[in-house]
């Protein structure tokens, strides 16, 4: 009888242990220093997007010149409402094939790939220049997109406007972490041509602050992965009719002992 109750008071003492967390797993960058007099500084390691096959380029040609505007662009409307809606701007985009290159009007294929948006642009602005004099070319990718999963309040898919956007912006969009959240295992996939690479950082260590690996690239996927607890929580209703049947057995054999005494 003494070893049922010692095992049902273990049992209850084990699944509180393990339903508790460490506050380092609970607040970001811990081991900051608390005083005011006492700071670090890290350097700023960002991390410069090369564009590659499968991404989506919108190209402009611009002139005073009306004709050269319709000889290069295909889209000449004037209606700047065209360019709200996502969907009408990736129409307008150009695709970069699997050989790296995009196909512009007169101008035929351009290589691309491999190269960051501003030596695009570049490259595409000499091509021009062969044809005519006083034509600016803007080139923007339309696929500056981070995904954000797991242990957050929001979880999607966010459109970012900079290069160096890192994981506590990508993580702010997604409307913070859960109460389940590890931040010692964020874990990152990113895709590297047809490779896919993948990395852990720790969002709790002041060091990821001088890490390349702070930052993200577009088409990165962020996945806030659970703490171990969140599996006890999820399983409290089994382990709770679990323990109430000891509970049960426990109480049914202590009265079978104190009749039969």
């Amino acid at each position: 009888m003494k070893n049922c109750l010692k095992f049902l008071v273990f049992s209850m003492l084990v699944i509180f242990a393990a339903s508790c967390t460490s506050n380092k797993n609970l607040v970001y960058l811990e081991n900051i220093p608390q005083g005011t007099s006492d700071k670090i500084s890290s350097t700023k390691q960002t991390l410069e997007y090369k564009l590659q096959s499968g991404d989506v380029v919108y190209v402009k040609i611009l002139s005073i010149n009306k004709e050269l505007n319709e000889l290069f662009n295909v889209d000449n409307s004037n209606n700047q409402n065209a360019y709200i809606n996502e969907t009408s701007i990736n129409l307008r985009g150009f695709t970069i094939d699997n050989n790296g290159y995009i196909r512009l009007p007169i101008i035929d294929t351009v290589k691309i790939a491999g190269m960051q948006a501003f030596e695009a642009e570049r490259l595409i602005q000499t091509k021009v220049n062969e044809y005519f004099k006083n034509a600016t070319v803007v080139l923007k990718p339309l696929n500056n997109k981070i995904s954000v999963l797991g242990e957050v309040n929001r979880p999607g898919q966010f459109v970012i406007y900079r290069n160096d956007v890192n994981i506590l912006e990508a993580i702010a969009m997604a409307g913070d972490v859960n109460q389940f959240a590890d931040k010692k295992k964020i874990l990152i996939i990113r895709t590297i041509g047809t490779t896919n690479v993948t990395y852990r950082v720790d969002m709790t260590d002041t060091k990821i602050l001088s890490n390349k690996d702070f930052y993200l690239l577009p088409n990165d996927i962020v996945i806030v992965e659970p703490l171990k607890l969140k599996s006890l929580r999820v399983n409290t209703p089994t382990i709770s009719l679990v323990l109430s049947g000891i509970g049960t057995i426990v109480n049914a054999l202590t009265l079978y002992s104190v009749f039969n005494k």
